[in-house]
């Protein structure tokens, strides 16, 4: 009689009578398997996936219903896949499977050829990462994501096992949803397990002694509630066969009995396979070569990997065993009988029927024997690679594998790639010694030309000498003159002072004929302020560039929209501390001085409030609201992150600091969000499906003080934190710092970024003045440079502990700043006591990266400075504010907001606009201004 248990294999649609216990999952996959086109199926080792999709999920379908395409990776992932849909078509495929579009054509044809939807069923998809590169997952990537954003009926299952989940967030960054409907399989509870045990044998009339089943869960899985499927299959098998051997009686009547004293003759658990293992190979007319042959068959990482018989060959020779063809092929045909491999598969390939079996195998392998897959692995793959790009084995490449040439048997095709990456290398070395013969002379020849050059050049103006003939022409054709000018600049942008002459140029043609008609009086009402309602307190450009928001002093809020030129008013409740804004709801968060919050839209309506927390130090980063609508905002309060919908309703709430949280922040993608507490720790969170709640991603472990300030960077790939332990760091998402050891100078004065001569700057009394803490950071518009806001702690008038604030930027060295800013900067006196305050939204850099507006609040006076420090010009004002692109300066006087080009090409598109002519601008008159 034939075992009704399947050792290690999988159950397939076939088994249907046999599969008992999983009735659950199956109405599971079954419902999820239509929320999305992709479903992600994952477990442990030995939960059962693969039976449960080929078993379960496969009789839940009528024939009409679907039509399953199962994919192994194989040699290559697009490979199988293609052999797939081809293997399945009615209709043969015209397409060469190439391109993304190639296989949503073909998988087109396929359902023409059946009119019914097309599931395909990626089965141990964790090998695409174990075995593929980068560039085959990119492509792959690239076919899902085409496929499944199409209006095919087409459905995507990925079974995969549960440590290589981490690997597809390379999916999850070109397909957001690719983890969105996913399903956890788990082991098998003892009760359903009871299940998988009796239903069998009921169906094949085996008669089981009372307590047989309870017993033999308990010496599978003592103490434990769940059950290893794997083992179970193998134990009933085992059991079937002694139990077929022992009751002759009963098994000449047609029923066979499982009794309880058969449990001691299956030997222990943790033996099982091993030993199965050591039996068959001990049987064998020549056990060590069976032993090499089974270890083909085992990946360098101790799963699994199909093999081709050729391809057995080459791995045994690696390991010192030449065997022939028919000897291999008759080892194989007999492991399969045995049943530790599977029959061949459509591609030629046989491999071990279960991972199990593979781990077993791989306690076999010795430390050399890892060691040299390990490095027959480095040379297929770096083949596979050269096959692709045609990239050859570099000089440390050939090193390495120098200490294994006389232990180390390859293929003549892996043999000879090494030979012509060496042959490589070594006319390179020839190349360098010809070039070094030649490197004299050539040296010779710049030196020549050097000198050519600088006669020609003493010879022509100077570009003093023009700038001079610029002004002069100015004079005399002012629109000419200052083309003159701007065309000067585009050859040499760095200059300030030309940059100042040029915006001062035009700001006095523009000042011209003010009442009269005219293509001057147009470009005049182009550039004329904005009038509010009230003098403005504070003012902001929104992260799209679409609005600037601010409120004023008669307390309203005002939301001007540059496009349409319309103005918003928004009547407050209170004194405001802080705004937020959101482009995409175009909503509005106020923040009072009571630490209420209250939401609004455009149109002055309140949608909902609530409360918060604050600190004594900034309420820069108490709110954020989110770029995507999975929901609103997230907001701190006390030791935790809320998170609201647009409705006001708490969705989520993120604890585990031990800390007041300072600082919240939403990534740009909306997918991490990060918090800066009191703990002196900041963590980054994200959504966990399987528990359905925000859980921390990673910790950034360092900081030694208090964490004010914690913010993404444009592509949400870095955060920035900003403490009172006087540091600033950038971390990436796993958490790691990544930018070096800063020290940066003010006014020839030592300030540090990092904290490893804090009580040397305390007791230097030069260092003394400029040393602080920070409270806030942010990356630059091109991220070239790191802006900060510093603070001290002082005695005010009341004699209360407050914050004294000042402002320094500082760069990564591939930014044109200076090192930092302060008061005395802008100030004609350098006295401490005579400095002022300067935040970070009094300090904006322009996107393009080539000039700063700092504000000095004592006049108030905003100035326009380049990357060197040169003072280009002045605006009367506070909150300068930069456009798209850095064309223009906005800013705040009064109740008005001012708009004015920075850019000499935008002036000259300007002037070029209005048609503003010579005639235009009267000689005279510029004269006299």
């Amino acid at each position: 009689m034939k075992s009704p248990f399947k050792f290690l294999d999988s159950y397939t649609k076939d088994d249907r009578e046999i599969f008992f216990g999983r009735e659950r999952e199956i109405e599971e996959l079954y419902h999820r398997v239509f929320e999305s086109k992709i479903m992600l199926v994952y477990g442990v080792s030995g939960t059962g996936k693969s039976s449960l999709i080929h078993c379960g999920l496969a009789n839940k379908f009528q024939d009409t219903d679907w039509l399953p395409i199962v994919i192994r990776r194989s040699g290559n992932i697009m490979e199988s896949m293609a052999t797939g849909i081809k293997a399945a078509s009615i209709t043969e495929q015209q397409n060469k499977f190439f391109t993304p579009d190639d296989f949503r054509k073909g998988v087109r044809s396929l359902y023409l050829d059946h009119y019914k939807p097309v599931f395909f069923i990626f089965d141990q998809f964790e090998e695409l990462f174990i075995f593929g590169d980068k560039e085959e997952r990119r492509s792959f990537i690239q076919i899902v994501k085409t496929i499944t954003e199409s209006e095919l009926q087409c459905r995507m299952i990925f079974v995969m096992r549960e440590e290589y989940m981490a690997w597809g967030t390379e999916f999850e960054k070109f397909i957001p949803t690719f983890f969105s409907n996913r399903v956890r399989i788990e082991k098998m509870s003892h009760r359903n397990a009871l299940e998988a045990i009796k239903g069998p044998c009921n169906t094949f009339n085996i008669s089981i002694e009372e307590g047989f089943a309870e017993s033999l869960l308990e010496k599978l899985s003592p103490g434990s509630e769940d059950v290893e499927l794997t083992y179970l299959q193998v134990f009933l098998d085992k059991i079937f066969r002694i139990a077929n051997a022992e009751n002759i009686p009963e098994r000449e009547s047609g029923q066979i009995l499982f009794t309880i004293p058969f449990l001691n003759k299956t030997g222990n658990v943790t033996d099982i396979l091993g030993s199965f293992l050591d039996d068959q190979i001990a049987l064998m007319d020549n056990p060590d070569r069976a032993l090499v042959v089974l270890k083909s068959f085992v990946s360098v990482k101790g799963t699994k990997q199909p093999l081709r018989p050729g391809e057995v060959k080459e791995y045994a020779l690696t390991m010192g065993l030449k065997i022939d063809d028919l000897s291999l092929l008759d080892l194989i045909r007999t492991f399969v009988n045995l049943r530790v491999l599977c029959e061949k598969d459509q591609n030629g390939r046989y491999e071990l029927r279960h991972d199990a079996l593979a781990s077993k195998i791989f306690e076999k392998f010795t430390l050399a024997e890892k060691e040299l897959l390990e490095v027959r692995k480095f040379v297929e793959n770096s083949y596979a690679i050269y096959e692709k790009r045609g990239i050859l084995l570099n000089k440390q490449d050939l090193e390495y594998l120098a200490g294994f040439e006389n232990i180390l048997i390859l293929s003549p095709t892996l043999t000879d790639y090494i030979k012509l990456s060496n042959e490589k290398i070594l006319s390179q070395r020839k190349a360098i010694r010809r070039i070094t013969r030649l490197s004299a002379l050539i040296l010779i020849l710049i030196l020549a030309i050097v000198a050519r050059f600088y006669i020609v050049t003493m010879n022509e103006k100077s570009a003093e000498d023009l700038f001079s003939s610029a002004l002069v022409q100015t004079i005399q054709d002012p629109v000419k003159g200052l083309f003159s000018e701007i065309d000067l600049w585009n050859s040499d942008s760095t200059t300030s002072q030309l940059h100042e002459t040029i915006l001062s140029d035009f700001q006095r043609i523009i000042m011209l004929q003010a009442d009269t008609p005219g293509p001057i009086l147009l470009l005049k009402e182009y550039l004329k302020p904005v009038e509010l309602a009230s003098p403005i307190v504070n003012a902001e450009i929104s992260k799209g560039e679409k609005y600037i928001y601010g409120w004023m002093e008669n307390k309203d809020v005002f939301v001007y929209d540059i496009l349409f030129e319309h103005t918003y008013y928004i009547k407050c409740e209170g004194s405001l501390k802080q705004l937020e804004f959101s482009d995409e709801k175009s909503l509005l968060a106020l923040i009072y001085e009571d630490n209420k919050v209250a939401v609004y839209n455009l149109s002055g309506e309140e949608l909902f409030n609530f409360e918060i927390t604050s600190n004594e130090i900034t309420d820069e980063h108490l709110i954020c609201f989110s770029p995507k609508n999975d929901y609103l905002l997230a907001a701190v309060n006390g030791c935790k992150a809320i998170i609201y919908d647009k409705s006001g309703k708490i969705v989520h709430e993120l604890t585990g600091h031990s800390g007041d949280v300072n600082s919240v922040e939403i990534s740009p993608d909306a997918r991490f969000i990060v918090t800066g507490s009191d703990d002196h720790l900041a963590y980054i969170w994200n959504y966990n499906h399987d528990l359905e709640k925000f859980t921390i991603y990673d910790s950034l472990v360092g900081h030694t003080g208090k964490v004010w300030s914690c913010t993404f960077n444009k592509t949400g790939k870095y955060v920035l934190t900003a403490s009172e332990d006087s540091t600033i760091k950038i971390w990436d998402l796993e958490g790691n710092q990544v930018n070096p050891e800063f020290k940066f100078i003010i006014n020839n004065t030592h300030f540090r970024l990092n904290n490893k001569e804090q009580d040397e700057d305390r007791a230097n009394k030069n260092y003394s003045n400029y040393y602080g803490k920070f409270c806030n950071a942010s990356f630059s518009p091109g991220e070239l440079e790191i802006i900060a806001t510093g603070y001290s702690t002082v005695i005010d008038s009341a004699g209360n502990i407050a914050p004294k604030y000042y402002n320094v930027m500082f760069f990564d060295g591939t930014g044109g700043f200076p090192h930092a800013y302060d008061q005395s900067y802008f100030s004609s006196t350098a006295e401490t006591e005579k400095r002022v305050s300067i935040t970070l939204s009094n300090f904006k850099i322009s996107p393009d990266e080539k000039i700063a507006a700092v504000v000095n609040d004592t006049i108030p006076e905003i100035s326009l400075i380049t990357g060197l420090g040169g003072k280009i010009r002045s605006f009367n004002g506070i909150c300068p504010m930069f456009s798209s692109g850095g064309k223009y300066l906005y800013w705040v006087n009064k109740n008005r907001i001012n708009k004015f080009p920075v850019q000499p090409s935008e002036i000259k598109q300007l002037i070029k606009k209005y048609n503003i002519a010579p005639s235009d601008v009267p000689i005279q008159v510029l004269i006299e201004i």
